[in-house]
């Protein structure tokens, strides 16, 4: 079984928040059927809709990220 979630950080980290990530990730499901069941499944027990699943976890590491700069910046550690 793949981990969809794993796998959408290594996507996140080698092609950063851009359109390539989500072509990639269009890709891959669609050259492996397993992939894709899994992906369904990972949607189902997460809470997302297939749709457009990965992009709102995508969106919520970003933001989760920025909100960690954000805090670190509020406190006076600038880098």
């Amino acid at each position: 079984m793949n981990d969809i979630s794993e796998i959408l950080r290594e996507l996140l980290d080698r092609y950063s928040n851009t359109p390539e990530l989500d072509q990639e990730f269009e890709r891959m499901r669609r050259m492996d059927e397993d992939f894709e069941k899994d992906y369904a499944t990972w949607c189902d027990d997460n809470g997302y809709n297939l749709k457009d699943g990965y992009r709102d976890f995508i969106n919520e590491i970003v933001e989760s990220q920025d909100s960690f700069w954000d805090n670190y910046h509020e406190f006076g550690n600038n880098i």
